[in-house]
């Protein structure tokens, strides 16, 4: 309710509270509240907790602009600043306002007050000087060139990188300022294609491979980038020669084996022949020398030369026009470090007895009957046995296949593997204590070297056993090898008894006469190890107290071996799993793969794996089967 006031001025507002008393005025009035007073005639009242309430009566009247002049005049104003232009501007405050301060806080502007750098809130008046300096980066241009590791490739790097120029944007009249700047980028210059090329030469690069096509469009790329812009000539290599073969350089099974109806066991494997005039092996191409490239940089990558395979006739072959090797004789053809020859087969119809002889050929050997007592078939290649083998001595450069029984016998098919295996590392160690003699002799006792070592060389050798040990060990081993290789150790066993064992040591005068015993350890040793070890394979369908070994693997394919040695580098494997390895020693490099090792009678079987990573399987192990793989021993 408004009601006019006559006595004063002003209007009656009847209202519940001073808030809603003045928006009635403001409407009445058609003003603000600002040009409104407000008298409070009477409260308003509430009865029961608020269930009745009577409105207030107020008076409020309208001012008249002197009245609100002269009250404005005495308001406190606060004190402003601002920025126009790039300038900061400040109006101080009046009335008691509050003064105006900037806040620093953008390190691409520097603003200075009364000559001292600002850092952070700063207040301000009209009397200050403020100088703003706004920073400018100027723009850069990079160029560089990286070569590839070959030197076979030139990259060009060009970076445009923008300047900025940094300013202070306008900003209203406001109490308290934040100096904050903007930028506006400074275009880079053009990049020319002479500085390009000026630091692709200054790099080594040869001005006559560069490709300007590349360089003129990375440049027009607006921020630059990276290319390729040289390229090395890579080489062209060699071809080597090649030739053509028309012999097959390994036995295979007769297929006829395979098919029903009666077939000779003898003929299992084929061996493969030729007959005189046949064509062995031709020369395709001869080899085509490679051409040499070049590097960015201009220096010559050589190319890698086409190789002119060895191509050579060898015994029993002709070579025609230096393109075509002939077989001039009926035999075996064997490829060997690119020289082909004919080894002709010598075939035994019956069995090798007191009417044939010894057997030594340089070939392969093909025996259809037994190998009777007493005797030795020696044979540079391969020897194939249908019979049985007697107390005899079988030798081969290659494999051997038996296929009958071997009893009391010796049979070695490549590299003696019990002197490469026992007999060299028992020299080696012998070498290695007399080596540690000298050195225990000749730090322990200097003063008596001048009068003769031989009583300490005597004492020395007598306290250890090992020695004596080794040497026992390879008479024994020796006892087993029928190679030329045995008249070696033999000697040097000789030797060692001879200067070493029992008083002989104590006629040793000084340290050289043992050192000159290590040389000729050394020496044997080294003639022994430098024979070649082809891998040469024994297979048989079983042995009796004989010793078998070779320099590859040892096959079993019948009832097994019964107190027989067979050492094999690689492996030895029994085919059939009821096959038993009664007493002997089996060693081997890699695996053993037996059937039923030991007996129920509880003969002792030995059974040995050289690398520490090989394998041991059988069927089944008796008491007294002592199995070795590497270090790690198992008994049963």
């Amino acid at each position: 309710m408004v009601v006019p006031n006559e006595n004063k001025n002003g209007m009656l507002f009847e209202a519940a509270n001073i808030e809603e008393a003045i928006i009635k005025a403001e409407k009445h009035y058609k003003c603000g509240r600002k040009a409104l007073r407000v008298y409070t005639l009477k409260p308003p009242i509430s009865f029961l907790w608020g269930a009745i309430r009577k409105p207030g009566i107020y008076r409020i009247e309208k001012l008249h602009r002197e009245k609100m002049e002269a009250v404005s005049a005495f308001r406190p104003v606060d004190g402003t600043v601002e920025i126009i232009g790039g300038l900061i501007k400040v109006k101080d405050p009046v009335n008691g306002g509050r003064y105006p301060s900037i806040i620093v806080n953008d390190p691409n502007i520097d603003v200075y007050i009364n000559n001292k750098k600002a850092v952070g809130p700063c207040v301000v008046t009209e009397k200050d000087w403020i100088n703003v300096v706004a920073k400018v980066v100027e723009p850069k241009i990079r160029i560089d060139v990286k070569l590839s590791r070959d030197r076979m490739e030139a990259i060009l790097e060009v970076e445009k990188i923008p300047g900025r120029k940094y300013f202070l944007r306008d900003v209203e009249a406001c109490n308290t300022l934040f100096i904050c700047g903007d930028y506006k980028e400074i275009q880079p210059p053009d990049v020319s294609l002479k500085q390009c090329v000026d630091e692709l030469v200054n790099k080594g690069v040869a001005p006559e491979i560069i490709q300007m096509d590349r360089i003129r469009d990375l440049l027009e790329l607006p921020h630059g980038g990276s290319c390729v812009v040289a390229k090395g000539v890579p080489p062209v290599h060699g071809i080597n020669s090649c030739i053509k073969y028309y012999f097959s350089q390994h036995s295979y099974r007769n297929p006829n084996l395979d098919m029903d109806g009666r077939v000779d066991i003898m003929d299992h494997t084929v061996i493969p022949t030729v007959k005189v005039g046949d064509v062995l092996a031709e020369k395709l191409i001869s080899a085509i020398p490679g051409k040499d490239g070049m590097t960015v940089t201009g220096e010559p990558v050589k190319a890698k030369p086409g190789k002119e395979l060895i191509f050579k006739a060898g015994k029993g072959t002709i070579l025609l026009d230096d393109k075509k090797i002939i077989a001039a004789i009926s035999g075996r053809p064997v490829l060997y470090k690119g020289i082909v020859s004919v080894m002709p087969i010598l075939t035994i119809a019956g069995d090798v007895d007191v009417d044939t002889g010894n057997i030594r050929f340089d070939g392969d050997v093909v025996i259809r009957g037994n190998v009777k007592e007493g005797l030795r078939v020696t044979a540079g290649g391969n020897v194939l046995i249908g019979g049985n083998c007697y107390h005899a001595v079988i030798r081969a450069g290659g494999s051997i296949r038996i296929w009958g029984k071997v009893i009391n016998c010796k049979v070695s098919a490549g590299v003696d593997m019990i002197m490469h295996l026992f007999v060299i590392p028992a020299i080696g160690n012998i070498k290695h204590i007399l080596s540690t003699v000298v050195e225990r002799i000749a730090s322990a006792y200097p003063s008596r070297l001048e009068r003769g070592v031989g009583h300490m060389v005597y004492t020395i050798l007598n306290e250890s056993k090992k020695l004596k040990k080794l040497v026992e060990d390879m008479e024994n081993m020796l006892l087993y090898t029928e190679s030329e290789d045995a008249e070696r150790a033999s000697a040097v066993i000789s030797k060692i008894k001879k200067e070493l064992f029992g008083t002989n040591a104590l006629h040793i005068r000084t340290l050289d006469q043992i050192k000159e015993i290590c040389a000729f350890l050394e020496e044997q040793e080294d003639l022994l190890r430098k024979r070649h070890i082809a891998s040469t394979n024994i297979t048989l369908e079983y042995c009796e107290n004989s010793v078998i070994q070779c320099s590859g693997s040892i096959t079993v394919m019948g009832r097994g071996s019964y107190r027989s040695n067979l050492i094999a580098k690689n492996h030895i494997l029994q085919k059939r799993a009821d096959g038993v390895v009664i007493g002997g020693a089996l060693v081997a490099g890699k695996m053993i793969k037996a059937g039923i090792v030991g007996s129920t009678a509880g003969i002792k079987t030995y059974c040995r794996i050289l690398d520490a990573d090989g394998s041991f399987k059988a069927t089944q192990c008796h008491l007294n089967t002592i199995i070795r793989v590497g270090e790690q021993v198992t008994t049963y």
